[in-house]
């Protein structure tokens, strides 16, 4: 018999509705409230669908369910999940995960976070020896030439991609300028080199430090405004889901193939992973499933 339950599940996990409890009369599923909830809140910070693995106790407790009654379970447990997330918990829990997950932070480096990296080139650069430090100091200043030729490149590059990489030669260029000023006290005050040097390498650390903070927080604006609108995901989840389970051909002949089970007709192969699992789950389950899909999608929009 069609394996259900497993179907049921990854069809709930698609909705991203989650953490809903299970009554008394759900144990015929052979799963527990904790097994749901922690399985299918995880797939909420996925971007990709996944088959939620369940262990031999739900697959053999989903064998007994009759085919007859194959359709009422995957109404009932989609209404569990639709009844979930209008619900304030789910919406507590979705928007503190919201704030934990593309938080905000500040992007200038402590008084103090500063000073560390201050004091740890400091003890750095007293190794020094100004025969090692010479030929490194020569590769900077050369390195200059380098990242003035490629300014040429600019305009063959996307647009969105010149300000980064003029960014990068600006720099390049800038910190070649910087050695070539300072090469002469390589010979003249080595000790005024040190402090000089260790105070450019300090303030390069903390510029890209900092520079990672502000893409960090870019990056989680991006990301927030992706998820801040839970009707959005849904829409964009039930789309998904019935995209990837149309047209499955439930009469597909199968064959043995170096121990496992390959579809007859090659092109069935590259089919995706809910396609695949539509097929197995059969016919009642699936229809049963998007005909719930296209429903509560309507009722968004």
């Amino acid at each position: 018999m069609k394996n259900i339950i497993i179907s049921l599940i990854s069809y709930s996990a698609c909705f991203c509705f989650l953490n809903f409890q299970f009554a008394d009369d759900f144990s015929e599923f052979g799963i527990t409230t904790k097994n749901v909830h922690e399985t299918l809140w995880n797939s909420i910070q996925s971007d990709q669908f996944y088959i939620p693995y369940m262990g031999s106790t739900v697959k053999d407790a989903c064998k007994l369910i009759s085919p007859e009654n194959q359709a009422a379970a995957v109404q009932k447990i989609g209404g569990l999940v639709k009844s979930y997330y209008a619900s304030d918990d789910f919406k507590k829990r979705y928007n503190e995960w919201l704030s934990n997950s593309f938080s905000q932070t500040a992007t200038t480096l402590s008084e103090k976070r500063q000073a560390e990296i201050r004091e740890y080139r400091v003890k750095d650069t007293e190794r020094l020896k100004a025969s090692d430090i010479e030929p490194i100091i020569d590769i900077q200043i050369q390195s200059g030439e380098t990242f003035a030729g490629m300014e040429s490149m600019l305009s063959s590059l996307p647009v969105e991609q010149r300000a980064e990489f003029k960014k990068q030669i600006d720099n390049g260029k800038k910190n070649a300028e910087f050695f070539r000023k300072m090469k002469p006290l390589i010979k003249s005050d080595f000790t005024a080199f040190k402090i000089q040097y260790a105070e450019h390498l300090a303030q390069e650390e903390i510029s890209q430090q900092q520079d990672r903070l502000a893409k960090e927080n870019k990056d989680n604006a991006l990301e927030l405004d992706k998820w801040k609108n839970p009707e959005k995901v849904l829409s964009g989840k039930l789309a998904e889901f019935l995209e990837k389970s149309k047209d499955v051909d439930f009469a597909a002949q199968t064959k043995n193939a170096d121990n496992h089970k390959v579809f007859v007709n090659a092109t069935y192969e590259s089919k995706n992973d809910i396609w695949k699992f539509c097929y197995r789950m059969g016919k009642t389950p699936t229809i049963t499933a998007r005909a719930f899909a296209q429903q509560w999608l309507a009722e968004i929009k």
